[in-house]
């Protein structure tokens, strides 16, 4: 029997999710960086960074927002990748507790174990020895119908995993 991690499907899902959050990243980024990107078109911004070697400021901005190997869409992408993860052992935590009808109240140490395990899980998934780029490079190649289908994947999942998760709270116990 094949682990959770091994299992090609669930890598590749998983890592079509991760592509998607990052396009919607570097999509969002571009409409919150567009003040700065007036404000690097005046004619002072140009000059005063062509005296330090930089020809073209916008597009050295832009890079450093969508580079996937380091730009800001790919860090801020990641984070929400890590913390779907999260909200999934969360999930089952909760899901777990309210079916063997057992009280567990959770405390920093439980959210902190949690935190790691989800940290690690979505390290071994994607970003192991950078393996997301590899991922990013095929789905990049994809037809535009195929991305638009595997955004609307994406979108359900995420989806999925925010209303589940929400919905696990009903499984809490609170002594009042």
């Amino acid at each position: 029997m094949k682990s959770i991690i091994e299992n090609k499907n669930m890598v590749w899902l998983s890592n079509i999710v991760f592509f998607n959050l990052f396009r919607f990243e570097r999509k969002t980024q571009k409409f919150f960086t567009y003040p700065v990107l007036l404000f690097l078109r005046n004619k002072k911004v140009k000059e005063s960074y062509k005296k330090r070697g930089v020809s073209n400021s916008e597009k050295e901005v832009v890079k450093a927002l969508e580079n996937p190997e380091v730009g800001i869409s790919s860090i801020l992408s990641g984070g929400h990748f890590i913390v779907l993860f999260f909200l999934l052992t969360f999930r089952i935590v909760n899901f777990t507790s309210g079916y063997l009808r057992t009280e567990f109240n959770l405390k920093l140490p439980h959210f902190a174990v949690m935190a790691i395990f989800s940290y690690v899980f979505a390290y071994w998934i994607s970003f192991r020895q950078d393996r997301y780029l590899e991922y990013f490079r095929e789905f990049e190649n994809l037809p535009k119908s195929k991305k638009k289908v595997s955004a609307w994947i994406s979108f359900f999942i995420v989806l999925g995993v925010w209303v589940f998760c929400i919905g696990s709270f009903v499984f809490l116990n609170y002594r009042l």
